[in-house]
């Protein structure tokens, strides 16, 4: 059995007339389904009213049951599919002041025996505020609190747990989390073997689980941010001045890239003369 995490990247395209339009609030929910696949709804709230306006969105993954609407309705859309690609495009009536977008995704979750992973990276519109949240299903937990970003809340409704995250005009988030159903239908002679059976196999399951997250890891970053990840990884300590000589980048352009990877947790800076010292965090 495969086990593949696709990036999941969300983009809204506004077009010229209207590209000053500000989003005050971009919301995200994902609801894990039973089978694995992830029903999401994003819904975007408009510091102004449109003016009619035509749309596109792209989605990058499997997709199904796509529904848009406004404040004003349904909104009909068209949908062009380019290899993994979903260009859907839809015109928006004159007066939407909110717009939601729901649709199935097949690509997010991945398992291994009884251990499941959710992983996305979204590249939301500009916005001022950007929440997510991500239900688990009904009777599972989060495992050891292996979850990215930190920051979050972890909450429930009564019958299902969920996490939470908040972010102001965020570049781009990345969320990430393992879980689990605690409960087990097996007896505890099973549950002994099974558990001395797990102790046996963990050296090389742990070797084996831990390339493969890195390699999925690794999928949510451009390739410049994996050339600097890649180098900080093995040199632990390094300066941004040496690592602009070595990839021929501009200052500029190796300090947006070093900002990126600060916002993901993964690297820290030091200032040093007119330079900064690079300090990888795993």
């Amino acid at each position: 059995m495969r086990y593949v995490v696709f990036v999941f990247l969300l983009a809204l395209l506004l077009p010229a007339q209207v590209h000053a339009l500000e989003i005050s609030e971009y919301n995200i929910t994902f609801e894990i389904l039973p089978n694995g696949y992830v029903s999401e709804r994003v819904s975007m709230v408009f510091a102004e009213r449109l003016n009619t306006s035509t749309l596109n969105y792209v989605v990058l993954g499997e997709v199904a049951d796509l529904s848009i609407s406004g404040d004003l309705g349904m909104i009909d859309y068209t949908l062009e599919r380019t290899g993994n690609e979903n260009n859907v495009k839809f015109a928006v009536p004159e007066g939407t002041g909110r717009l939601e977008i729901t649709f199935t995704a097949k690509d997010l979750v991945f398992a291994k025996d009884s251990l499941y992973n959710f992983f996305t990276n979204l590249q939301p519109p500009e916005s001022d505020r950007v929440n997510v949240i991500a239900l688990l299903p009904r009777g599972f937990a989060v495992y050891r609190d292996v979850v990215y970003p930190d920051g979050r809340e972890t909450l429930t409704d009564g019958e299902r747990i969920y996490l939470k995250w908040e972010f102001e005009r965020p570049d781009d988030v990345m969320i990430s989390f393992k879980f689990y159903s605690p409960y087990s239908d097996y007896s505890l002679p099973v549950l002994f073997a099974m558990g001395f059976a797990i102790v046996i196999i963990t050296g090389y399951l742990t070797l084996h689980y831990r390339k493969r997250v890195k390699r999925e890891f690794m999928r949510g970053f451009t390739e410049d941010e994996r050339k600097v990840l890649g180098e900080l990884a093995g040199r632990k300590v390094c300066m941004q001045k040496k690592l602009e000589k070595q990839f021929g980048f501009s200052r500029a352009k190796m300090t947006r890239v070093v900002k990126r990877l600060e916002k993901k947790g993964l690297v820290e800076r030091e200032r040093v003369g007119r330079t900064n010292r690079l300090f990888y965090r795993k």
